[in-house]
């Protein structure tokens, strides 16, 4: 964890919390509490003080009716996102994390992180991104294929089936590229099954043909035909 009481990246910062944790509060919040309660970041994120979360979470549940547990706490803001802590106490979300949602979609979060410490610190650029989500995006844009086998084999929230996919079929492009075949149909095998867990009730069958086609594709563009072929004929 960086010094958050003197790194240049913070520009507003509050004593300590002298408030007891919160019922349920998880070490990472606890953590920032006991340095500083509540603090801006020159990017514009904002992280509410602990007496805060509590009201906002109310307010923003009740004014937007939106249908959350009580697992799920806004921490925060920036410019036109809403920081959400997702404390998922029965499992059920790959083990939560920190969400950002926009404010006009606030029912379809993304995971930023999978702590508020890491957050900070990925804001702050003093550490990569640990959330899978983001490092398969920051390993797809290395080309790093290792980096995405092993983000790719990490739980993904709900709801990032769509950056699940192109997460492996970046892969699955990568290993074709490289000459190995099989582990190229695995990875493409993987993008395809997300393709289909996010598709709407239905069109799971007609969404696993349109994947494999992109796979076929794909599989064409690194030099892969006879690859591309098999791709082809599960299309089928």
């Amino acid at each position: 964890m960086i010094d958050l009481t003197t790194h240049a990246g913070v520009v507003v910062r509050r004593p300590p919390s002298n408030e007891a944790p919160l019922p349920g509060e998880p070490a990472d919040l606890r953590a920032l509490y006991a340095v500083t309660d509540g603090l801006e970041l020159a990017d514009g994120t904002r992280i509410l003080g602990r007496g805060e979360i509590a009201a906002a979470t109310a307010w923003l549940t009740s004014e937007r009716h939106l249908e959350w547990g009580p697992d799920l706490w806004v921490i925060g803001e920036r410019a036109d996102l809403v920081i959400v802590r997702d404390l998922d106490a029965a499992g059920a979300r790959a083990g939560g994390g920190v969400l950002e949602a926009p404010t006009d979609g606030l029912s379809s979060p993304e995971r930023a992180a999978l702590d508020l410490i890491g957050y900070l610190d990925e804001r702050l650029g003093a550490a990569p991104p640990r959330a899978p989500e983001r490092a398969a995006r920051d390993a797809a844009s290395r080309r790093d294929a290792e980096g995405l086998a092993q983000a790719i084999a990490r739980r993904f929230y709900p709801g990032a089936e769509r950056e699940l996919w192109h997460a492996a079929l970046t892969l699955g492009a990568l290993r074709a590229g490289a000459g190995d075949v099989e582990g190229a149909m695995d990875a493409f095998t993987r993008a395809v099954d997300a393709r289909v867990l996010g598709a709407p009730r239905g069109a799971g069958t007609s969404e696993a043909r349109a994947a494999w086609r992109a796979c076929a594709a794909t599989a064409d563009k690194a030099g892969a035909p006879e690859l591309a072929a098999r791709c082809r004929e599960r299309s089928r």
